[in-house]
C-alpha cells in the first residue's frame, strides 16, 4: 500500500510539471484501480483520453476497470475502442472474450 501511495505522489508531481501528460494519468489510473479506488481510476483514464483520444492502452485499462465493476457492456465498449485504434491488441481480444463469456453466463442465470 505504501509503495502505491508513493507512485500516486510521483504521478501528481509529474502532472504538476506537465499537466497534459496522458501516460501519467493512465498509469495513475492503474495504480488507483489496484488500490481498490476503481472510480478514481476511471476518472484518471478519462483524463488521459481527453488529452489523447487515440490512446488504446487507456481504453484497455478502462475496460479492465469496468469489467471489475461488473459493467460488462461498458467494458466491451472500451475494449472495442482499444481494438479500433490498435487492431493487433491481443490482450484486448482476450479480455473482450472474457467479458462476452461473463455476460452470457450472467444472462443464462437470469
Amino acid at each position: 500500500q505504501g509503495k502505491r501511495e508513493e507512485e500516486i505522489e510521483t504521478y501528481t508531481k509529474a502532472l504538476a510539471i506537465k499537466e497534459d501528460y496522458a501516460e501519467v494519468y493512465n498509469n495513475m489510473g492503474v495504480t488507483l484501480k489496484d488500490q481498490g479506488k476503481v472510480e478514481e481510476g476511471i476518472e484518471a483514464y478519462n483524463k488521459a483520453l481527453a488529452i489523447k483520444p487515440d490512446y488504446a492502452e487507456a481504453y484497455y485499462n478502462m475496460g479492465n476497470a469496468r469489467q471489475e465493476q461488473g459493467k460488462l457492456e461498458k467494458s466491451i465498449e472500451a475494449y472495442s475502442k482499444a481494438l479500433t485504434i490498435k487492431p493487433d491488441y491481443a490482450e484486448a481480444y482476450y479480455n473482450i472474450g472474457i467479458a462476452h463469456h461473463e455476460q452470457a453466463t450472467l444472462e443464462e442465470t437470469l
